[in-house]
């Protein structure tokens, strides 16, 4: 069996058989082991078209049930935002982005931050970088490079160390997807 199929089988089975069910069927499992972390780097590219028709059929409202989620809703829920936008959405972002607990989910979030609320995501950032620190996670990198963004692009003050040349490569490729993804 596909290593996506196993993972997807295992998640599905870990589903609530609740009304986000259709849900997380339709918008998570075919996609978030390859959104997930900074995988998108390498195979989010091939999936921007039906990521593209997928968040078509997905309401703000839920967007923002996938970013309430489990951090692989979370994966999904900050690429659909992208293409959803709104206050309320970028609002949810940024609280998925605070209280995420790892590197599974934070990468997508902090690229969905920058992209949707423009200088808005430096908070939410230093909250998860402190976090990551403290727990080592493994994404204070990629997120020191989102604020990094913020700096260059809204000159936003932030404490969070300079990144390295990777993580600012990881993160423009990260935001270059979401770019593509928000044009498809």
């Amino acid at each position: 069996m596909p290593r996506w199929l196993t993972a997807c089988v295992s998640y599905r089975a870990s589903v609530d058989q609740g009304s986000s069910d259709g849900l997380i069927a339709r918008c998570v499992v075919p996609f978030y082991l390859d959104m997930m972390g900074t995988n998108a780097v390498r195979y989010g590219r091939p999936l921007l078209p039906a990521l593209a028709e997928a968040s078509r059929a997905t309401t703000a409202a839920e967007v923002m049930t996938l970013l309430r989620d489990s951090w692989r809703s979370r994966v999904m829920g900050a690429w659909y935002s992208i293409r959803v936008g709104g206050a309320d959405v970028a609002a949810a972002v940024l609280h998925a982005l605070a209280t995420s607990r790892g590197a599974l989910d934070a990468p997508p979030l902090a690229t969905a931050a920058v992209v949707l609320a423009g200088p808005d995501p430096a908070e939410p950032l230093e909250q998860y970088f402190t976090a990551d620190q403290t727990h080592r996670w493994g994404a204070g990198g990629v997120i020191a490079a989102a604020a990094d963004h913020l700096r260059q692009h809204h000159q936003v003050a932030t404490p969070l160390p300079p990144p390295t040349d990777a993580d600012r490569d990881t993160v423009n490729a990260l935001i270059d997807i979401a770019h593509h993804l928000a044009l498809k």
